[in-house]
């Protein structure tokens, strides 16, 4: 892989992220407080941290930077840091019943919960979050500014 292919740059973020997300988890579990499931809303920290690094990382890399590629880079992020952190969520709701059993309690459709669903649940939910925050970040990084797309459009006006 090149360093400055959006799989690598992707890759390595998504990394940081699921290393962030399993420490603010087990720290949520050491701290008693893994059962307040609003605290989970807290992860987006984490996934725009990411997210932000790993587009600003393939800007300073690739010299054929453009949109897309920063999109490309953010998801790639969001989704395999949210692929790693369900399969490890699978394996501990998996090694933890009694955990799942207390989110089938909390939560209004628990009853149809099973450690497969919440993982696919997760991967959802890391996915649409990596999505608008790639897109939030890129609006920082485009290229194409207010003033120069103003300019452009005065252009294309004068030359008709």
């Amino acid at each position: 892989m090149k360093k400055d292919s959006i799989d690598y740059n992707g890759l390595i973020g998504g990394i940081m992220v699921f290393v962030g997300l399993v420490v603010y988890f087990l720290i949520m579990n050491a701290i008693g407080l893994v059962h307040n499931l609003e605290l989970r809303a807290l992860n987006i920290f984490i996934m725009g941290a990411g997210v932000f690094y790993s587009i600003k990382s393939i800007h300073k890399k690739n010299k054929a930077f453009d949109y897309f590629k920063g999109i490309g880079t953010g998801m790639f992020t969001a989704v395999s840091s949210s692929l790693a952190f369900a399969i490890f969520i699978f394996i501990y709701l998996l090694s933890n019943p009694e955990f799942l059993q207390e989110i089938k309690n909390v939560e209004p459709f628990g009853n149809y919960l099973n450690a497969f669903l919440i993982s696919f649940i997760i991967i959802m939910e890391g996915a649409g979050s990596g999505f608008f925050l790639s897109y939030g970040v890129m609006q920082w990084y485009k290229k194409r500014t207010p003033e120069k797309f103003l300019k452009e459009q005065r252009e294309n006006k004068a030359s008709k």
